[in-house]
């Protein structure tokens, strides 16, 4: 009785699916962390750059300098395909008598718990560039994405892991700030940066030390974005995600800088075309494509695993 309604009744459903859809991925937490965007591009080539040089004085009588711009690590990024079904039984279909309640009733009655598997999908996934980002989640030059990195165009070094993996109430911030003021690009001239926000697992030991510290004027501003906190004291922005997996490490990165960590997007989460079994099952498939990666040296990343070493 539920098979044959009119299409622009799935239409609706996949309308209000995508729009939900939408919502989620512009108010998860990726977009806090990541460089997030969309793209046409089912393969896309990226292509660091680790300095430039030419800039000088010069007078009426003479040439300006030639610039060098040197580029690194050629990468390239394949996307990769993710989804979950809807699936309603001929069972489901019959013990719905009532004849005013409509196919998409049902599959609405399902798609919050669809949406919220993507959402945790996707959002476990990126964050794998942070919780394997001293072990698997590696960079362009084939390094973890904090470790000590190798700039391509002329084999100088620069290491965005704390070398004696400093805790975060043991001078994290100072540390850091050492870091990011000493940092240099390949050709060894100083190119500082604001690490600014940090990040943390939400209610780690780490996360309560920071707010500690950061809240010494009692200042800590405090705001929640979905499930993730955010706290600021007018200099340091703190995250706290439940994505986070270690208790004890931290992150730092500048966000006024190029994001090595991308996700793009080729399709966004979307219902497709509901199909029909030969066992009359009715199957609404949801999908996405997106790729992830530290496409690019994280020259403005830092991180410690928080333990002693």
């Amino acid at each position: 009785m539920l098979a044959n309604y009119p299409t622009h009744i799935d239409e609706k459903v996949k309308a209000s699916f995508d729009q939900y859809s939408t919502e989620a991925m512009e108010n998860s937490s990726i977009n806090l962390l990541f460089n997030v965007g969309d793209s046409n591009d089912y393969s896309k080539g990226y292509t660091s750059i680790e300095g430039g040089t030419g800039v000088d004085y010069f007078d009426e009588a003479a040439n300006l300098a030639d610039v060098d711009i040197a580029e690194g690590y050629k990468s390239v990024g394949l996307s990769k395909e993710f989804g979950w079904k809807i699936l309603v039984t001929k069972k489901e279909m019959l013990n719905e008598r009532d004849e005013t309640t409509l196919f998409n009733k049902i599959v609405e009655n399902k798609i919050p718990v669809l949406m919220s598997d993507i959402n945790n999908f996707v959002e476990l996934e990126a964050m794998k560039l942070l919780n394997n980002g001293f072990t698997t989640a590696l960079a362009p030059d084939g390094v973890e994405i904090f470790g000590t990195h190798i700039y391509k165009s002329t084999g100088t070094t620069f290491t965005n892991r704390h070398a004696s993996n400093i805790v975060a109430w043991e001078g994290a911030l100072t540390a850091l700030e050492a870091y990011a003021w000493a940092f240099v690009d390949a050709n060894g001239k100083p190119v500082p940066f604001s690490p600014t926000t940090l990040i943390a697992k939400k209610g780690s030991s780490a996360a309560k030390s920071f707010r500690q510290t950061l809240a010494w004027d009692n200042k800590l501003q405090a705001a929640t974005i979905g499930n993730v906190n955010i706290y600021n004291n007018g200099t340091y922005t703190l995250i706290e995600t439940p994505f986070i997996t270690s208790d004890t490490a931290w992150y730092a990165f500048d966000p006024r800088r190029d994001n090595a960590l991308i996700i793009d997007f080729i399709q966004r989460p979307t219902l497709e075309e509901r199909q029909t079994r030969e066992n009359l099952t009715q199957v609404t498939p949801a999908s996405g494509s997106f790729r992830y990666g530290s496409y690019l040296l994280p020259t403005t990343w830092y991180g410690s695993d928080g333990t002693w070493s």
